[in-house]
């Protein structure tokens, strides 16, 4: 949650924003004469940010969690073989067009 606080209550409180700023995550929007001019944000907020701005929406724990998703599928991938290829023979099985059953089946949909 965001908190506003004027800039001569910020520099005369800093060292306790920063403290809540770390330990609870708030952020603090510093204002002069009524005007946002700048935010107080923790450090792991921050490198989000800096890792977005890098091309990475992504915060590190989800990024560690998206590679040992890809690493999974490259393991099952090299276990059973191309997804792709898979769905493509099960698929030239299926019967014809021409097959009786499998064209009244189609008509049912």
């Amino acid at each position: 949650m965001d908190h506003f606080i004027n800039m001569v209550e910020a520099q005369s409180k800093l060292a306790e924003l920063v403290g809540r700023v770390k330990d609870s995550g708030q952020h603090y929007i510093l204002r002069r004469h009524d005007q946002p001019v700048a935010v107080l944000i923790g450090m792991e907020e921050y490198q989000r940010l800096q890792a977005g701005a890098a091309g990475s929406p992504l915060s590190p724990t989800l990024r560690r969690r998206q590679e040992a998703l890809v690493a999974e599928v490259s393991r099952l991938e090299a276990r059973l073989g191309d997804p792709v290829e898979g769905l493509a023979a099960l698929l030239s099985r299926l019967p014809s067009d021409e097959d009786p059953f499998w064209a009244a089946a189609q008509e049912v949909r």
